[in-house]
């Protein structure tokens, strides 16, 4: 497996976990930040029509707060968790995908419980939370099997 530059991991990881508190803080406090943020986009779906809104394509304004906030933590976890170590031997590669494996198995089962525990809305915020949780347990398993 080609990974990147091990002096990456340790800033990616600063980036990933600042980033991961404020959306946790965005979350919480109902993202009042998203107000500052408004600015024109180009939407190709919209949801005028029905979930598909094929009826509503062109520019809209919208809060872009919660979507360069989802790319930086995407990005510096992606960085974070695919950055080699100092020393890369087989034993290290090993902890690596049997973190990898550990995290994704994880998420799943939360998903499949989170599917029959929590309804509406409140379901949807759980997905979103489900999105980032592979990277985060991805790296804390990794971080405390290296320990």
């Amino acid at each position: 497996m080609r990974l990147l530059n091990h002096k990456l991991k340790w800033p990616s990881m600063v980036v990933f976990y600042a980033s991961l508190a404020t959306g946790i803080i965005a979350i919480s406090t109902e993202n009042q930040l998203d107000e500052i943020w408004k600015v024109p986009v180009y939407q190709i779906i919209g949801d005028e029509f029905g979930f598909w809104g094929m009826g509503k394509r062109g520019w809209t304004e919208t809060a872009i707060f919660n979507d360069l906030l989802t790319v930086i933590i995407i990005v510096s976890g992606l960085i974070a968790s695919f950055s080699r170590e100092k020393i890369e031997d087989e034993l290290i590669s090993k902890i690596r995908l049997e973190s990898l494996s550990t995290a994704i198995v994880i998420n799943y089962i939360l998903v499949l419980i989170a599917n029959f525990l929590i309804f509406d809305l409140s379901f949807l915020t759980a997905l979103i939370v489900f999105l980032f949780a592979p990277l985060v347990m991805f790296n804390l398993i990794f971080q405390v099997r290296l320990s």
